[in-house]
């Protein structure tokens, strides 16, 4: 199972803002640091807007803000934000001419391990992200 590049910007993007609390930032600055295009981190925070994860102030002295404290941002709300709720797993059984739909092992197997994957998410907060990489010294994108 494999999340994009788009949920991992998100996220990194969301730890930037987190840390610049209560102050705005840039696409641009975000961009820069995580060494992608202002275009495409563009469209990743446009996502998370539309999810109320972050607001979007316009002008010269505009930027990108959390919506919420992060205590109260999950990391599956990021992941379903930018990956549309979109399965990890999806069967090809139409195309194999499989005729086990109903009672599929694998297919079962896969959507157990997801319900896992953001049973975790759920319980992990961008709040928890930041308390990480504090107790490690391990800071990464600071601007």
């Amino acid at each position: 199972m494999k999340f994009s590049k788009s949920t991992e910007l998100a996220i990194h993007g969301l730890w930037m803002l987190a840390n610049r609390r209560p102050g705005l930032l840039l696409v641009s600055e975000m961009a820069d640091a995580q060494h992608v295009s202002q275009s495409y981190l563009a469209k990743v925070f446009q996502k998370l807007a539309r999810k109320g994860l972050v607001r979007s102030t316009r002008g010269k002295r505009g930027g990108f803000t959390l919506a919420r404290e992060p205590d109260k941002i999950a990391l599956s709300e990021v992941v379903q934000a930018i990956e549309a709720n979109e399965p990890l797993y999806e069967c090809m059984d139409s195309g194999r001419g499989c005729g086990s739909r109903a009672d599929c092992l694998l297919r079962d197997a896969f959507k157990e391990a997801e319900q896992a994957l953001y049973a975790v998410l759920a319980r992990t907060s961008l709040a928890d992200l930041m308390q990480c990489a504090r107790d490690d010294e391990r800071i990464p994108w600071m601007l």
